[in-house]
C-alpha cells in the first residue's frame, strides 16, 4: 500500500487508515499524534476499542458493505448454502453471481482490501507505540496482546480472499499472497507469498497467547481462549491437523455448548454460554439497514429481509433429522407455524429462522453478531482428528457436539472419508451465515456445485467453478494497482 496516512479520529475513538489519492483516503474530522495517544495505558485501550468498531462500520459509504458481518454473509453467499431467494433486492446480489470480486472497480474487490488493512494499520500503531505507555506492564501486554491477534485475525481473511489457498503437501508455499505491512509505513510494498503471510500469522498469534490472559470485561474483545480459536482456524486451513485439534479443544474448555431452547433464541444475543467472540451492539451504535441483521435475520423490518428472505440449499436442509433442533432454523414449508417474518413479508421455502430479532416484526437492528463459537471448535477438533485417522476421537468429539442439538443422535461408526463428510455435514448447517462456507471450498480444494438445489437460475447465474480455477481469488481493487506501482494483479 502507498502512502498510509494514519490518524486518529477523535470524536469516534477510531483509528483510519488511507491510501493517498485512493479510495482508502478518509476525512477525519479531527486528529492528534498516534505517539499522544499511546502516551498511556488509558487511552491506548481506547483506541484498541476503536479497532473493534472499526469492524462494523460502513464502508465505501454503502450500507450493504458493514466490515466483518457483511463479509459473513458474503463468503456464504458465495458457496451454495445460503441462498438469495430472488433479485427483488440486488444486495449481495453481484457476489452470489461471482461477478463482483473479479472485478478490480468493483467496490467488493475495494472493500474487504480496505477493512482488513484499516483494521491492520491501526493494530501497527498499537504494536509500535504501546511498550512506552505511562501504565502497568499488565495493561501494555493487554493492548499489544489484542494488536496483534487483530493483525493476524485480519491478514488471515486477506490472504484466504486474495491468495491462493494454502497446500499444506507443498511447502514452501511461494505462490503470491498479500503485501505484509508491520509497521506505520507510508511506502508501497509488493505481495508476500502465501508462505510468509501464514508465517507472520502464526508468529502474531504464539505472541498475542504469550501476553494475554482469560481475563477480559466485555466478550467483545479477544483474550486467549479466542486467540487459540484463532490458530485453530489458521492450522485447519493449513492442514496442520495435530494443532488444530489442539488449540480447538484447548480454545471451547471454558465455554458449554448451548442448550435446545437456547439455540431458538435468535443467534443475537453475546451473552449466549456457547459465543465465544462478538459484536455486542449497544444503543448508540446502531446501523439501521447497514447492520448485519438488517439482511440475514427473518424479522427485521427492511425491505431486504421483506422481500429477498435468505434460504439454506435444500440438498443439505433435507438431510437434517427432524429431532436436530437445527431443523427448525429453516422453514421447508413456508407457511409453517414457526415462520416469523416481518408484515407482509415473502414466504419462500427453506427461508431461514437462524437469526431472529426481538418483536414481530422487529424494528430494531440491535443484534449481536457472533464471530466465534465453541461449535466451531468442536467441528475443528472432529475434523481434524479424523483427518489425522484418529477415529474414536473424532468421533467422540463429534458426538458430545451434536448430541446437544439432537438428542436422537447416535454416535458415528463411520471411518475415513465417511466420517470426515459427517463432519462436514454439521460444519455446513451450524456455521450457516457466519461466514466459513467460501473459504472451506478453498482451503479443501473442492469446485463451487450448487447443481439440484434450490438456486434461482436468474439469481445464481453460475452454478460451477471447479477446485483451483483463478476465479477462487479476489482480484486487486484499481486504485491499489494505481497507487502502488509494487503489486501485481491476480491472473484474470
Amino acid at each position: 500500500m502507498k502512502k498510509i496516512v494514519l490518524t486518529v479520529l477523535v470524536g469516534m475513538g477510531l483509528f483510519a487508515t488511507s491510501c493517498k489519492e485512493s479510495y482508502l483516503e478518509t476525512s477525519p474530522t479531527g486528529s492528534v499524534d498516534a505517539g499522544a495517544i499511546y502516551a498511556t495505558t488509558k487511552n491506548a485501550s481506547a483506541a484498541i476499542n476503536g479497532i473493534y468498531r472499526a469492524m462494523v462500520l460502513r464502508y465505501l459509504d454503502s450500507q450493504g458493505h458493514f466490515g466483518h458481518p457483511a463479509m459473513m454473509i458474503i463468503l456464504d453467499a458465495m458457496g451454495e448454502d445460503l441462498i438469495l431467494s430472488n433479485t427483488s433486492n440486488n444486495w449481495h446480489l453481484g457476489e452470489q453471481r461471482w461477478i463482483a470480486h473479479r472485478s478490480d472497480v468493483n467496490t467488493m474487490t475495494r472493500f474487504p482490501y480496505q477493512l482488513y488493512y484499516r483494521l491492520i494499520g491501526n493494530a501497527n500503531l498499537a504494536i509500535a507505540n504501546i511498550d512506552n505507555a505511562t501504565g502497568s506492564q499488565a495493561e501494555r501486554n493487554q493492548v499489544k496482546g489484542e494488536a496483534l491477534a487483530l493483525r493476524a485475525f485480519s491478514y488471515f481473511n486477506l490472504v484466504q480472499l486474495y491468495g491462493k489457498r494454502y497446500d499444506g503437501a507443498a511447502k514452501p508455499n511461494s505462490q503470491l499472497g498479500v503485501p505484509l505491512v508491520l509497521t506505520p509505513t507510508t511506502d508501497g510494498l509488493p505481495r508476500a507469498t502465501v508462505e510468509d503471510v501464514y508465517t507472520q500469522i502464526n508468529k502474531d498469534l504464539v505472541d498475542a497467547a504469550g501476553l494475554l490472559t482469560s481475563t477480559r470485561t466485555y466478550k467483545s474483545h479477544i483474550n486467549l481462549e479466542v486467540v487459540k480459536g484463532f490458530q485453530a482456524r489458521v492450522a485447519l486451513t493449513q492442514q496442520n491437523w495435530a494443532d488444530a485439534a489442539r488449540f480447538a479443544a484447548e480454545a471451547r474448555k471454558s465455554f458449554s455448548l448451548m442448550s435446545i431452547a437456547q439455540y431458538q433464541e435468535g443467534f443475537s444475543d453475546i451473552n449466549n454460554p456457547e459465543w465465544m467472540w462478538g459484536f455486542d451492539h449497544i444503543e448508540d451504535q446502531s446501523e439501521f439497514f447497514g447492520a448485519f441483521h438488517s439482511y440475514i435475520s427473518s424479522n427485521f423490518n427492511s425491505t431486504n429481509i421483506r422481500v429477498t428472505p435468505k434460504l439454506i440449499n435444500k440438498l443439505v436442509y433435507d438431510q437434517i433429522p427432524a429431532t436436530d433442533v437445527r431443523s427448525k432454523m429453516w422453514v421447508k414449508a413456508p407457511t409453517a407455524a414457526n415462520s416469523v417474518v416481518p408484515t407482509g413479508g415473502l414466504r419462500v421455502a427453506y427461508m431461514t429462522q437462524k437469526f431472529r430479532l426481538p418483536g414481530t416484526p422487529s424494528t430494531s437492528t440491535m443484534g449481536d453478531i457472533p464471530y466465534m463459537r465453541a461449535a466451531e471448535m468442536y467441528l475443528i477438533e472432529a475434523e481434524a482428528q479424523a483427518r489425522l485417522g484418529k477415529t474414536t476421537e473424532a468421533a467422540g468429539v463429534l458426538f458430545d457436539y451434536v448430541s446437544k442439538r439432537d438428542p436422537a443422535y447416535v454416535r458415528s461408526t463411520k471411518t475415513g472419508t465417511a466420517l470426515i463428510d459427517e463432519i462436514l455435514f454439521h460444519r455446513r448447517i451450524e456455521m450457516w451465515g457466519e461466514g466459513v462456507r467460501f473459504t472451506d471450498l478453498k482451503r479443501m480444494n473442492l469446485p463451487l456445485n450448487r447443481n439440484g438445489a434450490n438456486h434461482n437460475p436468474a439469481v445464481a447465474v453460475i452454478f460451477d467453478v471447479k477446485a483451483g480455477d483463478p476465479q477462487w481469488e479476489f482480484l486487486f481493487p484499481r486504485r491499489e494497482l494505481d497507487s502502488n506501482k509494487a503489486i501485481v494483479q491476480n491472473p484474470l
